[in-house]
């Protein structure tokens, strides 16, 4: 169970962010209070989720060392062979360790934090320290992320966020992307397309009756969500290593997920599609990318 002294509040403005560290380095809630009251920028985790441990109840976590899944468990990297036992529920190993872990708080002003979290190796064979900086200021809410390989030899290496966004009717999300993978029934990438008319993002998709959990590609580091019931619009802008977009849009729910990852669903059992995006990292390296979300008006 989660208590209200393990959260942290960033405060800036009209702004509100609720951060959940001991679950996952997890943002709980990111909120702008405007005259009309408060507005929802992430799903917010509810009462029920802030009572458990959950990652993927809460409104926001990190993806770290790899994003989505990986087959079975299994890869080989530079000859070596690693099994990782799978996810309850799934067949695969899903998300890396950050969101199944706590995270401690580093350091903390009104409108800053930064968390850590090392692992150890162990079924993964390295060891690595990630660092993750929330920060609000007068126009959104900006995530940095880094890990350093504490290990003695390249680790494959990579990072994503998990936001969910509310989904009201007319919701719209526009993103320059060049193709998807169409997925399994394990939600593992299968077949690479072009863009079909119902998913041209580049154009726009207004979300209402859209399903999707796919990968796509040519992602250029922007995406758009616009709340035209709101009068808001939230643009994100990623910087770093992050060429794609994993689009999560289940149905019947209420919320839509844009994640901004390194590299594609089981890049590591990938190794002759030229864009999968593992990074071989070398010792004592770090890798850093930056997620910035920005509120706007429509």
């Amino acid at each position: 169970m989660i208590k209200a002294d393990d959260t942290v509040t960033l405060r800036h403005g009209a702004m509100d962010c609720r951060l959940a560290p001991a679950c996952g380095g997890s943002i709980a809630a990111w909120t702008l209070t405007r005259a009309g009251g408060l507005v929802n920028l992430f799903r917010p985790a509810s009462e029920a989720a802030l009572a458990g441990d959950f990652a993927p109840d809460m409104a926001c976590f990190p993806l770290i060392p790899f994003s989505n899944r990986i087959a079975g468990g299994r890869f080989t990297f530079q000859g070596r062979r690693v099994e990782m036992p799978t996810d309850v529920g799934s067949p695969h190993r899903i998300h890396g360790h950050g969101w199944a872990n706590p995270w401690r708080v580093e350091e903390q002003t009104r409108s800053t934090v930064r968390l850590g979290f090392r692992h150890r190796a162990d079924a993964w064979p390295w060891s690595y320290s990630a660092t993750q900086i929330a920060a609000l200021d007068d126009d959104g809410l900006t995530v940095t992320l880094a890990v350093v390989n504490e290990s003695d030899s390249d680790m494959p290496a990579g990072f994503g966020l998990h936001p969910y966004f509310p989904k009201p009717p007319g919701t719209r999300v526009t993103a320059q992307l060049d193709g998807v993978w169409e997925s399994d029934a394990t939600i593992l990438p299968c077949r690479r397309h072009a863009l079909p008319p119902a998913w041209d993002f580049p154009r726009g998709v207004a979300m209402d009756g859209i399903v999707l959990d796919n990968g796509f590609t040519g992602w250029n580091g922007r995406a758009a969500l616009e709340w035209p019931g709101l009068g808001l619009s939230l643009t994100l802008r990623a910087e770093g290593p992050f060429g794609h977009l994993i689009v999560y849009a289940p149905a019947g729910e209420d919320y839509l997920c844009l994640e901004p990852v390194s590299h594609m669903t089981d890049a590591l059992n990938r190794p002759d599609e030229p864009d999968a995006g593992v990074i071989a990292l070398p010792p004592g390296e770090r890798l850093t990318g930056v997620v910035r979300f920005q509120v706007g008006e429509l």
